[in-house]
Formats: structure tokens, C-alpha cells, sequence
């Protein structure tokens, strides 16, 4: 073969091996044209978040590692004590999924991360995440892996007891153990405590606790027991309330028109006798009622609005002769004139209202009776018009 021609081959082969592992890249293992995402990281990231949910739900920090840069811990806790970081520093190594199970517990291998785990100048803390039960459970790595160090043990793999919870107690039995471990490993003491220090910490604890209180409430926020009864007899008759302020103000009207009645007998007196004032006092308490009970049921709105005003005009004109009129000093003196013109006005008000309005509202209550009674005829003959068919076609 010329040289030429076989350089061509070469090239043209090379070419062809070039677009076939181009073609394999681009439509992926399962070729579907793109990435694909195994299912297995989804079960890591699961452990991940997890345990970031539970540690910063309970106020602790968690500073996720880079995949690139694992080697043997997924992320670092800081640990908070009362809202303040306490310095204390532990890493963590996360396994999720079912194939950590045991018979008794879960286990978690130490790989080539044997030495990494003993050797580590922080604490390691192994967190198996079981999917299934989505819980869960540690161990203090470094100290198991120490402790059989000591007595020429090294294991493979390091048990996870089923009792080692991370729940609400759990956390905080794993804060207090790592802590102290970490106090242990580096030889410290606890600082002793001077009255101004020991106040500080006490005021911050009281604080973080009525943080914490109120940040862990239900959803709906949390229940004050004192009003529970309450609420609940307010659920059961949601309307006691309107009811309350609607006989509050029945009862407010009733007294200051009882009020008003030795003043406004008086101001009647000034025109008639003692018999017929005592009719214009009832005849001026029954209209007064008659506008205050029919405004609140007349479904004409305009029309309640004005019966409204009525009712508000003979109050306060009532309130304003009752008491000029009784007081032996009154606040404001009224004209003897005056008080025969309202006499007399109120007269003509009681007639125009107690008849116009009375006959206007019978007129209306025969006329929807009318229109009732003419629609009920009409559904009777259709429902015995749907029978007679039935019946025929039966």
C-alpha cells in the first residue's frame, strides 16, 4: 500500500474511533442523549440533608465538605450552646441507605479510613441514615476505633446501636458526649464561673429558651392555655359575640330611655294633661322601637338607613328636652315654646310612622304572600302535568 493511502487509512480510522467515543458521551450509559443521576448519590444526599435539617433545627452549624475533598467526612458540626458557639468542632461521616442494617443495629466499615478516623485531631462522628425508617443513628468514631486500639482491637467495621437515636434527646446526649470527649482529648477544665459570668450565662439561657420555645411551635403557632376554653365555646356558638354587643346596646338604649322619661313627661305636661302626656310618653317609646327593630330587618337599605336616622333624632332630641326640661339646673334652658312645638311635632311624627309605616309594611308583607301563592301554583300544575305523562306512558 502507498504511503500516502496508508496514511489516509490511519487518519480515517482514528477519525472513526474519535466520533464513536463522542457518540457514547453524548447519549450516555442509558441513552437517553443525556447525564444521567444514579440513584445511588440520591440516597447520600438524602443522609446529607437529613442530618443538616436535624443538626440546624437544633440551632448547631453544619459545613458540608466538596465531594472532591472527602476523604473519610462528609462535613464539620460547630457546636452552639444558648445561641453562642461553644469552639468545639467535630467531623462527621455520613452513610445512607438500607445495606448499613445489621441484625442488631447498623455498622459503618472503616475502609482505608482507619488511621484517618484514630489519628484525626477533632472527633469523628459516623451517622448511618436509614431511608426506610428516615431516621437517624451515630457513634463517636474516634473513640470506639481508640478504645479498641487500646486493647489491640481493629476492627472493620464499627457498630451503630439502634438505641444511639438522633431525635430531640439524642442530639443533645450526642452535644454533651462528643463535648466532653473533645474536653478530655485536649485536657481542659471547665472555667470557673464568677458571679457576672454566671449571670450572663443564666440571662442567655433564659433567652434562648424563650427563643426556642416560640421557633418550635406547631404550625399555627402555639396554644395559650388560658384561652383554650374560651376559643373552644366561641367555635361552638360563633355568634354569642354580636349577640353580646347587640344586647349590650338594647340594654344601654333601654336605660337611657328610662332616663329620659321623668324629663320627657315634663316637656309633654307643658302642652297636655297628666293622662294624655302619659299616652304621648308611651306613643313616643313605642316608635322609637318601632324604627329601631325595623331598620335592622327591612331589606331596603335605603329605606333602613333613614328609619335609623329617625330613631337617632328622637334620642338625641329626646335627651336634649328631658334634660332641660327636669333638671332643676339644667345644662341648657329650654323656651316653654320650644317644648310645645317638640310636643306637638312628636304628635304628628307617631302618626306618620306608626300608620304610614304600619300599613306600608302589612301592604307589602299581602303582597309577597300573593306573589307566593301564585309561584306555588304554577309548581303544582307543572308536578301534576309531569304525573298525567308518566301515567300515559305507563
Amino acid at each position: 500500500m502507498p504511503v500516502a493511502a496508508s496514511a489516509r487509512f490511519v487518519a480515517h480510522c482514528q477519525c472513526g474511533r474519535l466520533a464513536y467515543s463522542q457518540r457514547k458521551l453524548a447519549i450516555g450509559v442509558g441513552g437517553s442523549g443525556m447525564a444521567r443521576v444514579w440513584r445511588t448519590r440520591q440516597v447520600e444526599r438524602a443522609g446529607v440533608n437529613a442530618f443538616r435539617a436535624v443538626m440546624e433545627s437544633a440551632g448547631h452549624i453544619v459545613q458540608e465538605i466538596d465531594g472532591g475533598n472527602d476523604y473519610g467526612e462528609d462535613c464539620y458540626l460547630s457546636f452552639v450552646h444558648l445561641g453562642q458557639r461553644t469552639g468545639d468542632i467535630a467531623a462527621v461521616q455520613i452513610k445512607s441507605g438500607v445495606k448499613y442494617r445489621r441484625a442488631s443495629g447498623y455498622a459503618i466499615p472503616c475502609g482505608n479510613h482507619f488511621d484517618d478516623w484514630v489519628r484525626s485531631r477533632i472527633p469523628v462522628i459516623g451517622v448511618v441514615h436509614d431511608s426506610e425508617m428516615r431516621m437517624l443513628y451515630w457513634v463517636n468514631l474516634t473513640k470506639f476505633l481508640r478504645e479498641g486500639l487500646a486493647e489491640g482491637k481493629r476492627p472493620r467495621a464499627i457498630p451503630v446501636p439502634e438505641a444511639a437515636m438522633l431525635d430531640r434527646v439524642g442530639i443533645e446526649v450526642m452535644v454533651r458526649d462528643v463535648r466532653d470527649f473533645i474536653a478530655q482529648d485536649y485536657g481542659m477544665s471547665p472555667h470557673p464561673l464568677t458571679f457576672r459570668s454566671a449571670l450572663s450565662q443564666a440571662l442567655r439561657k433564659r433567652r434562648y429558651e424563650q427563643e426556642r420555645f416560640f421557633e418550635d411551635a406547631p404550625p399555627g403557632g402555639r396554644p395559650i392555655p388560658h384561652f383554650v376554653g374560651e376559643a373552644n365555646f366561641l367555635e361552638r356558638h360563633p355568634k354569642f359575640p354580636e349577640h353580646v354587643v347587640n344586647v349590650g346596646l338594647y340594654v344601654l338604649l333601654l336605660v337611657v330611655s328610662a332616663m329620659m322619661g321623668p324629663g320627657l313627661f315634663e316637656t309633654a305636661r307643658s302642652t297636655y294633661g297628666v293622662f294624655s302626656s302619659t299616652l304621648w310618653l308611651l306613643c313616643f317609646y313605642v316608635t322609637f322601637w318601632f324604627l329601631v327593630s325595623v331598620a335592622k330587618v327591612d331589606s331596603n337599605r335605603r329605606r333602613a338607613k333613614w328609619m335609623r336616622r329617625g330613631a337617632d333624632f328622637m334620642l338625641l332630641s329626646g335627651w336634649y328636652f328631658a334634660v332641660g326640661a327636669y333638671l332643676p339646673t339644667p345644662p341648657w334652658p329650654v323656651p316653654g315654646v320650644a317644648q310645645v312645638i317638640y310636643a306637638s311635632a312628636v304628635v304628628g311624627l307617631v302618626q306618620a310612622v306608626l300608620l304610614y309605616g304600619g300599613m306600608h309594611y302589612v301592604s307589602e308583607e299581602l303582597s309577597r304572600r300573593r306573589r307566593f301563592r301564585a309561584v306555588q301554583r304554577v309548581l303544582d300544575i307543572d308536578e301534576k302535568g309531569e304525573g298525567g305523562t308518566a301515567s300515559t306512558n305507563d
